[in-house]
């Protein structure tokens, strides 16, 4: 509820209302990285601070777990690199598909990744950002939901815990529309047997990360934002 779980509420909303609007999600729009000032210094300032606030949960969730001797595993490895390369292909690139179908057939809004403007700062910002919803989910939605959530519920068998950390995921980003959520939930069962195979976060952070850079910078180069 201080992180994820609102946004997850949020997100709901968000999809009720573009499917009730005029046009339903065909018409819909939905900017990941939005201006949060009109003038560019305060505007970078605001970008800065809100990435920051934003990953005081996961800190918090990593004191939790601590607490309880869980150790996450966020310390990257060398030898993470090719199994995150391949990852982050495997489940990306047939998500970029997946949407641009889905657009086709108006199931999803369309998605802006980022509104920020050609300014100095705009690419380690989005990069920043991508950052920050690796640490953001890797570690809440999967980690930490995971591990407190198998030691409270004990009688809960691996692969629920694998199913509802992949619906946790989905619910947060259905804001954008049913392919996002399909694409997530499948994107969560996929990350959350990953980190059930190697009890560490790090790999997860890095795939995430890297699918994000691509889809707030490569994508705005191409297709234009």
């Amino acid at each position: 509820m201080l992180s994820l779980g609102a946004s997850a509420i949020w997100s709901t909303i968000s999809l009720l209302r573009k499917l009730a609007q005029e046009g339903g999600l065909a018409k819909a729009t939905a900017t990941l990285n939005r201006p949060l000032a009109e003038v560019p210094w305060l505007d970078l300032v605001s970008q800065v601070v809100s990435i920051s606030l934003a990953l005081v949960p996961v800190l918090l969730a990593i004191y939790f777990l601590n607490q309880d001797g869980i150790n996450l595993g966020l310390k990257p490895k060398w030898s993470d690199l090719k199994q995150v390369v391949l990852v982050a292909a495997g489940v990306g690139i047939p998500g970029i598909g997946l949407y641009f179908l889905a657009l086709e057939l108006g199931l999803t809004a369309r998605v802006i990744p980022s509104a920020l403007g050609d300014n100095w700062w705009t690419i380690p910002v989005l990069l920043l950002a991508a950052l920050k919803a690796g640490l953001l989910e890797e570690v809440i939605a999967v980690g930490f939901f995971m591990s407190k959530l198998s030691r409270w519920k004990p009688e809960v068998s691996i692969w629920g815990l694998i199913v509802l950390s992949a619906l946790f995921r989905a619910s947060y980003h259905s804001y954008q529309g049913f392919s996002a959520f399909f694409g997530n939930f499948v994107m969560g069962l996929v990350f959350a047997f990953w980190f059930y195979k190697t009890k560490r976060v790090a790999p997860l952070v890095l795939a995430h990360f890297l699918m994000d850079a691509v889809v707030f910078i490569g994508y705005p180069m191409v297709f234009g934002s």
